[in-house]
């Protein structure tokens, strides 16, 4: 197997990943974790990024909880915790990951302080992430939520028309919904707002950013 690393990986975890782990390749839409299943594997991703969502009662009720990228790795709580999966992981982009299995992350994590405590400052920084968003969802607008999150976003999943400047993100208006803690009927009428406003435009499953100072503005200062 022929794998380059991911700059930011704690080195033990990454000797782990590096010595026993296998590559998978995996498309925009793919499922890699599935909610309540007992599918053996931790994933270190290297290139790419995936979303982890949460199913309510429904199968149709989705709550995205957070975006992952490289260095971080998905499937880690199931394998310390033991149980089902609580929490589905699926690809925005096309990238890679390496797999290995709950076993021996679980063995690694118990022997070695030093892994021990690469997880703990992984977990804790994506807890100060949720937090954050959680004080975000109960201080500002829908608007300023979601003008927010596109910012945000636009670095890490945008691709940019070299022509116009345009900058896409294969997101859906249901996902940015998701991801801001609000209805769609809601971001239909923010988006609606941005549009006119020339911010952005949409399409199916796309929205491309045209003026980036007047999504600024629409942000929280």
């Amino acid at each position: 197997m022929t794998d380059t690393g991911t700059p930011g990986l704690d080195p033990v975890l990454e000797a782990l990943f590096t010595a026993k782990g296998s590559l998978v390749r995996f498309t925009a839409g793919e499922t890699l974790i599935h909610q309540g299943g007992l599918t053996d594997g931790v994933l270190a991703l290297r290139t790419g990024a995936v979303k982890v969502l949460r199913h309510g009662d429904s199968e149709d009720t989705e709550i995205v909880v957070a975006l992952r990228e490289p260095p971080e790795i998905v499937g880690d709580h199931e394998a310390i915790a033991g149980g089902p999966r609580t929490s589905s992981v699926v690809a925005l982009t096309e990238g890679t990951a390496l797999a290995v299995s709950d076993a021996d992350f679980s063995a690694l994590v118990d022997a070695d302080s030093a892994a021990a405590l690469a997880l703990y400052r992984m977990v804790s920084k994506q807890r100060r992430d949720a937090d954050q968003a959680y004080v975000e969802q109960l201080s500002y607008t829908v608007t300023q939520r979601a003008a927010a999150r596109l910012l945000a976003l636009m670095p890490r999943l945008g691709v940019t028309d070299e022509a116009t400047g345009a900058v896409s993100l294969q997101l859906s208006q249901l996902e940015l919904a998701q991801w801001v803690g609000a209805s769609r009927e809601a971001i239909v009428r923010t988006l609606r707002q941005l549009r006119k406003q020339g911010a952005l435009t949409t399409s199916y499953g796309t929205i491309v950013i045209h003026d980036l100072e007047a999504l600024r503005a629409a942000a929280p200062v």
